[in-house]
């Protein structure tokens, strides 16, 4: 994991914390009973993987367990986090 990938990850975690996004149970992915994902909100069954492939194969595991999957770019967190904080809002208010 590099320093970039750290970062993105922390900045995602603070984003779950203070952002409107605590009553959706956000958490690292094995906290919230989704270990293939980064992140993940078992109450909207929604999993979040950072800067995966096109191919990666957690993304078919995810949703073929019945999880929704959220693909964001870490370099558009560190770079745009108030895009990725609205997408993230919007997905949850949609999903709840």
């Amino acid at each position: 994991m590099t320093d970039e990938h750290i970062l993105a990850r922390r900045m995602l975690a603070d984003m779950f914390s203070y952002y409107r996004l605590e009553p959706h149970c956000f958490a690292e992915g094995a906290v919230a009973g989704c270990v293939d994902a980064d992140f993940a909100s078992a109450e909207l069954r929604l999993a979040i993987l950072l800067d995966a492939a096109p191919d990666d194969p957690r993304t078919d595991s995810l949703i073929d367990t019945g999880w929704r999957v959220l693909s964001l770019s870490g370099a558009q967190v560190r770079n745009d986090p108030g895009s990725i904080r609205q997408t993230l809002l919007d997905t949850a208010q949609a999903l709840a």
